[in-house]
């Protein structure tokens, strides 16, 4: 691949940058970011760690296996909710397509603000598309737990 194709591509429509520019450029944007969103710095064991408890707490929804659900709560969620019971009686509640989805997607997991969040699209029966976002909490002995989940329900149904 020849770096200088692109340039001379630029070029042509008139918005090259100096070297210097571009140098400038991407050191502003190592030095202070591009977004709130930063991929950078997470091992692929964690990123497969993060899914996997997504994923079996997902499952124990499917189970009704109150206890088990929990388990994958962080320890702020579990004191917010107390028990296992109260914990699945609020998913079953307020998190319908979470408790019982037809289709899950995996999306992108990002750093947002230090907090390592896991997007996940969800599917229901009824044609809902919601996108939650799973905030997830290193544990001091290297597991990962969740620390909530924030669902926005899709509007636009073509996603």
């Amino acid at each position: 691949m020849k770096v200088s194709r692109p340039r001379v591509f630029a070029e042509q429509r008139g918005y090259a940058f100096p070297p210097s520019v571009a140098v400038f450029l991407v050191a502003w944007c190592l030095a202070f970011g591009v977004s709130s969103a930063d991929p950078i710095g997470l091992g692929s064991e964690d990123e497969i760690a993060i899914r996997d408890v997504i994923g079996r707490q997902l499952d124990a929804f499917q189970r009704d296996e109150a206890d088990l659900a929990f388990s994958y709560a962080s320890p702020g969620i579990q004191e917010k909710f107390g028990s296992p019971t109260r914990f699945l009686s609020m998913v079953k509640a307020h998190y319908s397509a979470v408790y019982r989805p037809q289709e899950i997607e995996f999306l992108a997991l990002v750093n947002m603000k230090g907090t390592w969040v896991q997007e996940v699209m969800f599917a229901e029966g009824n044609g809902n598309i919601y996108i939650a976002r799973y905030p997830m909490e290193l544990q001091g002995d290297g597991e990962w737990l969740i620390d909530g989940c924030v669902l926005t329900l899709q509007t636009d149904k073509n996603i």
